[in-house]
């Protein structure tokens, strides 16, 4: 059995802006900073798959983590079957994925669930979100920023959590896998950065409106989908047999 320090690789499938990116950093590093105080000595490592950088030996990690992306999961690029492949391999290997609003997108799909193009439209800004009895999280506003949604489950989900917005919103699987819609790596600035951003152009101007009032209006605390997501990797990484 594993007892040394988690090493822990954070899989890159989407790029912050570049006028965004020297205040922000980019999405591997906003999840580190997000997680790493729930995992205390853990080892980070990034490898960016969007990049075209290529995918590691599935043991070499203990746990991984995906990013979110501008990208579409149905876009089916070479990149992201490559990915899917991967994820396939981590089921059977059982080692620990938590993925977040394109990593829970793509998990999905890999695993012979569905993701579309929303036909309610866009979610951004703040939501709450809903859980079913006895999951970990508890019902609390997170931020959101998509146009996909899984629309069919894998079978090897359940649905625990979910949004007005987003039904499929959290999954837990019969495997060591979890994934969220939202991004509980965002800050509030981070968020209102890209509804400012993009509003009137990517995003329709009621749509950003909208988003800055929610995210005045909720508050926002990432820190108990953090210590959830910490407690998945604990349990699941340190079952894992050493080779």
């Amino acid at each position: 059995m594993k007892s040394e320090p988690l090493k822990i690789c954070i899989l890159e499938n989407g790029l912050t802006p570049a006028d965004l990116i020297d205040e922000f950093g980019s999405y591997p590093a906003m999840i580190e900073r997000w997680i790493s105080p729930f995992l205390p000595g853990a080892a980070f490592t990034y490898i960016s798959p969007v990049r075209g950088e290529a995918l590691p030996n599935l043991e070499a990690f203990d746990g991984y983590i995906l990013s979110g992306s501008r990208y579409s999961t149905y876009e089916k690029a070479p990149w992201m079957l490559s990915l899917i492949d991967f994820l396939q391999a981590l089921k059977e290997k059982r080692i620990p994925v938590f993925g977040i609003c394109f990593g829970h997108q793509i998990m999905a799909d890999a695993y012979g669930g569905q993701t579309t193009k929303a036909k309610n439209g866009w979610g951004v800004g703040a939501q709450v979100y809903e859980y079913v009895n006895g999951a970990p999280p508890k019902a609390a506003a997170s931020f959101i920023f998509h146009q996909d949604q899984v629309t069919t489950l894998p079978p090897s989900a359940s649905c625990i959590g979910g949004s007005s917005h987003c039904t499929n919103g959290v999954l837990a699987y019969d495997f060591p896998a979890i994934s969220v819609q939202f991004h509980p790596e965002f800050t509030t600035a981070y968020i209102q950065a890209l509804a400012t951003k993009f509003r009137g152009t990517l995003l329709p101007e009621e749509i950003s409106s909208k988003a800055l009032d929610s995210i005045e209006s909720l508050e926002v605390d990432n820190s108990q989908i953090a210590h959830w997501a910490a407690s998945f990797f604990r349990k699941h990484a340190y079952s894992i047999p050493v080779s």
